[in-house]
C-alpha cells in the first residue's frame, strides 16, 4: 500500500472529526448505489422487451423478404433451395381488402394469401394445425379482428377485393371462408388488420396482380442475417431484398432512441450523487486542513494531495457502484430464473417481466459511474491542491 492510499484510507475512516463527513458520505453512496442499481434494471427490462417484441415481429414477417415487379416464383424457389443458411420460405400476395361478417360488419384488414398447409410451420402464430373440410377455404384471424367481428373459429365469413373487381353494379366479387384460427400477437396492430388466407384465394381476388408480391424467407442462424442478405442482393440485383428490422426501421428506431432516453435520464441520478461526493471530499479537506497543511510543510507534492482526494472519491464512490451494481445484477439473475415479477398477461405478450443483460451493457454502467466520480473527485481535489501551509494554519485557527 503506497502512502497516498493509506493517509486516504486514515482521513476517510480515522475517529478525529469525521462525523458530519462520514454522513454525507454515506448519502453519497447510498446515491451511487441507487443510481447504477436504477440504471442496470432500466437497461435490462428494456432490453428484455425489445427481445420479445423482436420475437414477435420476427414470427410474423420472417428473416428476411424478397420482393420484386419481375419476381419469377419458380426459377427464384430453384436458386433459394440452392442457398446455404436458409431452412424455409412462403412465397405470398398481400393486398387490402375487405372482411363481411354476420349482419354485415365490415372491416378493413390486409389479406395475405400463404400456402395454407404451411403457414403455422413457417410463421409462429401460435396456432395449432386444424382439421378441415377439403371443400373450405380455410383462413387466420387476428383474436382483436375475430372480436369485431364477433367470430370464432369455425365461422364462415366473405372477403372482397374492392380495388380487383369493381362490377357493374358496384360491387366486388365476395369468396366465402371458413374460419379455422385465431391467433393472438399482442404486438403492433397485426391482432386488428391481418388476416392469413390460402394462394387460391388470392388468386380468385387478386385479379390484377399477375405476380407474387414476394416471399418470406426463413434462416438457420440468425446472426447470419445480414451475410445471407448481401449474398442475396448479389444474387438477385434487380429484386428488394429486407430485413424485418428494415421493414420496421422506424419502431427500432424509436426502441433505440427510447434506451438512450432511460440511460440519459437515469445517469442524472449517478451525477446527483457524484454532486454529493463533490461536496463530502471538500468537507473531508476542511475537516482535515492541518493534516493538509502539515503534510504540504513535509514536502507533500500538489499531485499527491491530489492523488489522495481522488482516491476517497473512488473509495466513496466506488462502494455505492459495487453495491448498486451487485443488488441490480442479482435482481436480474433471479428474475430470469424464477420469474419473480409477474405481468398480467391480459394486457402484455407476456406474463414475467423481461430481463436481459449484454457485455456492452454490463461495461456501460460502471464506465459512466468511473467517469462522475473522476470528475467529482477531481473537481474536489483541485480544492485541496491549493491549500498552503500557512493557510492551513489560519483555517485551523
Amino acid at each position: 500500500m503506497n502512502t497516498s492510499t493509506y493517509i486516504a484510507k486514515r482521513f476517510l475512516f480515522g475517529e478525529r472529526g469525521v462525523g458530519t463527513s462520514r454522513f454525507t458520505g454515506l448519502i453519497a453512496i447510498t446515491g451511487m448505489a441507487v443510481g447504477c442499481f436504477a440504471l442496470i434494471l432500466s437497461i435490462a427490462v428494456l432490453n428484455g422487451f425489445e427481445k420479445k417484441v423482436t420475437e414477435k415481429i420476427r414470427g410474423f414477417e420472417g428473416d428476411l423478404r424478397l420482393s420484386g415487379t419481375s419476381l419469377d416464383f419458380i426459377d427464384t424457389q430453384k436458386q433459394l433451395a440452392d442457398e446455404p443458411g436458409i431452412s424455409s420460405y412462403m412465397p405470398f400476395m398481400e393486398r387490402k381488402g375487405l372482411i363481411v361478417g354476420d349482419g354485415n360488419i365490415l372491416r378493413i384488414a390486409t389479406l395475405k394469401a400463404v400456402n395454407m398447409n404451411k403457414v403455422s410451420f413457417f410463421y409462429q402464430l401460435g396456432v395449432n394445425e386444424i382439421e378441415r373440410n377439403s371443400s373450405d377455404f380455410p383462413i387466420i384471424i387476428g383474436q382483436l379482428l375475430a372480436s369485431r367481428l364477433q367470430l370464432a373459429v369455425g365461422d364462415y365469413v366473405k372477403l372482397m377485393s374492392p380495388i380487383d373487381h369493381p362490377s357493374q353494379f358496384g360491387l366486388p366479387r365476395k369468396v366465402q371462408v371458413k374460419v379455422v384460427g385465431i391467433f393472438q400477437g399482442n404486438v403492433l396492430d397485426y391482432d386488428d388488420r391481418l388476416v392469413f388466407v390460402p394462394l387460391s384465394v388470392g388468386k380468385l381476388l387478386f385479379t390484377r396482380k399477375k405476380v407474387l408480391d414476394g416471399i418470406d424467407i426463413r434462416l438457420t442462424a440468425e446472426t447470419e442475417i445480414n451475410v445471407i442478405r448481401e449474398r442475396l442482393l448479389n444474387r438477385f440485383p434487380h429484386m428488394t431484398i429486407e430485413s424485418w428490422e428494415n421493414i420496421h426501421e422506424s419502431l427500432f428506431q424509436a426502441m433505440r432512441m427510447e434506451r438512450i432516453g432511460a440511460i440519459a435520464v437515469l445517469s442524472l441520478i449517478i451525477l446527483v450523487a457524484s454532486f454529493n461526493l463533490t461536496s463530502t471530499l471538500v468537507l473531508i479537506t476542511i475537516q482535515k486542513i492541518r493534516e493538509i497543511g502539515i503534510l504540504r510543510a513535509i514536502g507533500a507534492t500538489t499531485g499527491m494531495i491530489r492523488s489522495i482526494l481522488i482516491k476517497q472519491g473512488f473509495m466513496i464512490g466506488g462502494i455505492g457502484a459495487a453495491v448498486g451494481l451487485g443488488l441490480s445484477f442479482l435482481v436480474v439473475i433471479i428474475q430470469v430464473n424464477l420469474g419473480l415479477f409477474r405481468l398480467p398477461k391480459d394486457i402484455y405478450f407476456i406474463d414475467n417481466l423481461p430481463m436481459i443483460l449484454s457485455v456492452q451493457d454490463v461495461i456501460l454502467v460502471p464506465f459512466i459511474a468511473v467517469v462522475l466520480i473522476s470528475i467529482s473527485s477531481g473537481l474536489a481535489a483541485q480544492r485541496a491542491v491549493l491549500i498552503q501551509p500557512k493557510d492551513a494554519v489560519h483555517m485551523e485557527k
